[in-house]
C-alpha cells in the first residue's frame, strides 16, 4: 500500500479480525459506516477493483473513484482516490486499514492516510483548515466500525 503515512487514527474493537475484514472488504457496507457515501458501484474489494461512491460531506456532492491498492486478508486493505473533488488539491490521496489481533476477542484497528498538496495553496488549506476536519472524519469512521461489527456480534451471540 503506502510505505510512508502521513499519520493514523485507531480504536480498539471487540471482535476478532475476520468480522472486520468482512465489512471492509464488502463495499456494499459502505454507506453503513462511512455515512458520507450515499451509494457506491463496489462490491467485493481485492487489489485492482474500482468503486465509484456518490458522497455529500459538509454540504458538498461529489463522485468520488477509489482503486483497491492493497488486499491481506485479514490484515491490510488500502485504496487510492483516483477521481472526485478532493483530487484538484491534492496529487495523491491514500488511505487504508491494518487490524492488529489484540488477544483472542479484541482487534486494534488502524486507518492509516496519505495526502500530498498539489500546491502551496493546497498545503496551506490543508495545514490551516482541513487537517482537524480530517481527523475527525477518521475517528467518526472508526467509532462507525466499531459500532456496527459489535452490533452484528451482538446479534449473532458472539
Amino acid at each position: 500500500m503506502c510505505n510512508a503515512f502521513q499519520g493514523s487514527s485507531e480504536i480498539l474493537i471487540n471482535s476478532r479480525p475476520e468480522p472486520i475484514w468482512a465489512v471492509l472488504a464488502d463495499s456494499t457496507c459502505l454507506p453503513q459506516w462511512a455515512t458520507m457515501v450515499k451509494s457506491t458501484t463496489g462490491t467485493a474489494e481485492r487489489v485492482g477493483s474500482t468503486r465509484t461512491c456518490q458522497v455529500e460531506w459538509e454540504g458538498r456532492k461529489d463522485q468520488v473513484v477509489e482503486r483497491c491498492i492493497e488486499a491481506v486478508p485479514p490484515r491490510k486493505i488500502g485504496w487510492i482516490m483516483e477521481q472526485g473533488m478532493m483530487t484538484k488539491m491534492f496529487s495523491t490521496i491514500q488511505f487504508g486499514f491494518e487490524l492488529e489481533p489484540q488477544g483472542a476477542s479484541q482487534t486494534l484497528l488502524r486507518l492509516g492516510f496519505l495526502y500530498e498538496p498539489r500546491h502551496l495553496l493546497a498545503r496551506l488549506m490543508y495545514a490551516l483548515m482541513m487537517r482537524q476536519k480530517m481527523a475527525s472524519l477518521r475517528q467518526t469512521l472508526l467509532e462507525n466500525l466499531k459500532t456496527l461489527v459489535e452490533r452484528r456480534a451482538a446479534a449473532h451471540g458472539v
